[in-house]
């Protein structure tokens, strides 16, 4: 029976080299911090490249909004989002990008002064807004129609095939509060996600495979929902009302904020039990 997704005893090595033909490849590593891909990072003579390879079916569909998505907003912010390709193996799709040079948010969150929170707050405020603010056509942005381009639809699906029955009491009695979709949204914007660069401004926004049609506190929620110093906080919500203009409900944002943390959780849950998470 033919997968339509990848394992970790695929010929990954012979994949990459098929994806790079016009390069010397020195070096491929796994990065095992790949939950919902398997992620592979390559050094060559052109530069760094990361290679993704979905886990399942629901990600092989992931990965192609992930594609369709980034490639939509790419060049319509201040800032630098990932410029994927997408590429097939057997059918099969993955995705490649060059690496965007810098530090991820998440290892440098707790150690940094209040100035540096000021910076990157700012500029993560300022890319939410200007994301949230883009035109878009409901019917043209994207090319797939397979998978939930509402976040909401989208996690529902996640969540359904992916964690256990215990651990999914919580979506069933505490939806998003406010499930409109009036903008289009990152979806996943965490501290992961976030590359920054020597002097703590946004080098690059990457994984887009959430992305899709929502409301600005899906956003805002997502970025506050992990463990960071205090004054983040503050800082990401009077960032974003200043550049907004506009004052957050604040119920609303604390409501999310515990969504998303039990989303976490549950997955969390979910990864341990297949061995991914520790």
């Amino acid at each position: 029976m033919t997968k339509n997704y990848f394992t970790l005893d695929e010929d990954f090595e012979t994949i990459i080299k098929n994806a790079l033909p016009n390069k010397t490849i020195n070096s491929i590593h796994s990065v095992t911090t790949g939950w919902t891909n398997i992620v592979y990072e390559v050094c060559t003579n052109d530069g760094d490249f990361f290679f993704r390879f979905p886990r399942d079916d629901f990600w092989i569909r992931t990965i192609v909004k992930d594609y369709e998505f980034a490639k939509f907003v790419y060049g319509k912010t201040d800032f630098n989002t990932v410029k994927l390709e997408l590429l097939y193996d057997n059918n099969r799709p993955f995705s490649m990008h060059k690496k965007i040079e810098g530090t991820v948010l998440a290892s440098k969150m707790d150690t940094m002064t209040e100035d540096e929170v000021k910076i990157i707050s700012a500029d993560i405020a300022k890319f939410m807004f200007q994301l949230h603010s883009l035109e878009f056509d409901f019917n043209e942005i994207f090319e797939i129609d397979n998978i939930g381009l509402k976040l909401t639809d989208f996690l529902d699906e996640l969540l359904n095939v992916h964690v256990a029955k215990e651990d999914m009491k919580f979506w069933n009695y505490n939806e998003f509060i406010n499930k409109d979709h009036t903008c289009l949204v990152h979806g996943d914007l965490n501290s992961s996600n976030i590359i920054i660069d020597e002097n703590n401004h946004i080098a690059g926004i990457i994984d887009f495979g959430f992305a899709g049609f929502g409301n600005k506190y899906f956003d805002i929620a997502r970025i506050l929902s992990r463990q960071y110093p205090d004054n983040f906080k503050e800082e990401i919500i009077k960032s974003y009302e200043n550049i907004s203009n506009t004052k957050l409900d604040c119920p609303i944002l604390e409501d999310e904020i515990n969504i998303w943390i039990k989303i976490d959780s549950a997955y969390i849950n979910y990864m341990r039990g297949i061995g991914i998470y520790e």
